[in-house]
């Protein structure tokens, strides 16, 4: 059943860091006396931002299934034809039988990266999609894990609580961000660079300033998440498969995708990773995900395998 005084108190905690994080980036600079020559008082800025997140939660919620299909070319099967979606069926409605769940919209979408996903708006409007490149690399056995890691994530709502913060951190660190920019580039610059150098640096500045706190916030948040997908697939499944599949992944070349998610946050892990590089574990507090061995290595510390 979705956890939803987890979502709430995942998306609070969120909207209150960047809230301060927002009150940090005024103080430091000064923007209320920037806003004054616009004739805009810093209260009316805050609740414009305010609604703007509201809007962005909204808008990541309601459409993070169209959001993910157009991006990757996600085809809806409606009637299973082949052998291999009809297993793929077959093992979906079994898994979300066992999980007291509706069965999920189930797609495909073309890419040899090894990659699946759930979204929608909750447990009755969810989506599995998984792609080709996963469905060649994995056997069965490694399918149904993957599969039943995923529809963990529709059960506990973990989709619902990631994109709505999401949403938030997007609007409340883009907009402000660029607004910013554009301020005192016009201030300073008289809006002669142009986007230039001035307002890139307020804007990059303003994006690590503001989304720093909140990106730690949802990223732990999703890697808990994850240890817990994990440990349902191994109940399901057994520990073994969920094993053998991350094992499978770590030891392919393609990089295993589908560790990712497919909403953008305001301040990407990947844009952190290239920042701080390959710094061992000080980089997997800007991942979205456990590394692989420390996810096997809770599957066997709980006697799952």
């Amino acid at each position: 059943m979705m956890n939803k005084k987890t979502t709430f108190y995942l998306v609070f905690v969120t909207l209150l860091a960047l809230l301060l994080n927002l009150g940090v980036a005024l103080y430091i600079l000064d923007l209320g006396s920037f806003l004054k020559l616009f004739d805009v008082s810093v209260e009316l800025f805050i609740s414009l931002i305010i609604l703007v997140a509201i809007l962005g939660a909204a808008i990541s919620f309601i459409f993070s299934e169209m959001i993910a299909c157009f991006m990757l070319g996600v085809t809806l099967i409606k009637l299973p034809s082949t052998y291999l979606e009809k297993w793929l069926f077959t093992s979906v409605e079994r898994q979300s039988r066992q999980l007291g769940i509706v069965m999920p919209q189930i797609g495909v979408f073309y890419a040899s990266d090894l990659n699946a996903f759930t979204t929608g708006r909750g447990q009755r409007h969810a989506m599995f999609a998984v792609s080709s490149g996963l469905l060649e690399s994995l056997d069965q056995d490694e399918l149904e894990a993957v599969i039943g890691h995923e529809l963990a994530h529709i059960e506990n709502g973990d989709m619902v609580s990631l994109a709505i913060s999401q949403g938030i951190i997007v609007s409340l660190t883009e907009l402000p961000a660029r607004l910013f920019g554009f301020i005192i580039d016009s201030f300073i610059f008289r809006g002669r660079s142009q986007g230039g150098i001035a307002y890139l640096s307020v804007y990059w500045f303003c994006m690590l300033l503001m989304g720093l706190l909140p990106h730690f916030i949802v990223m732990w948040f999703s890697r808990q998440r994850e240890y817990s997908a994990d440990k349902t697939s191994a109940l399901l499944n057994g520990g073994e498969k969920m094993i053998s599949a991350l094992q499978r992944l770590s030891n392919s070349n393609q990089h295993p995708l589908f560790l990712k998610q497919i909403t953008a946050f305001g301040l990407t892990s990947a844009v952190l990773e290239g920042l701080v590089g390959d710094i061992g574990k000080y980089k997997t507090i800007f991942s979205s995900h456990p590394p692989l061995y420390k996810r096997i290595h809770v599957i066997q510390k709980h006697g799952l395998e």
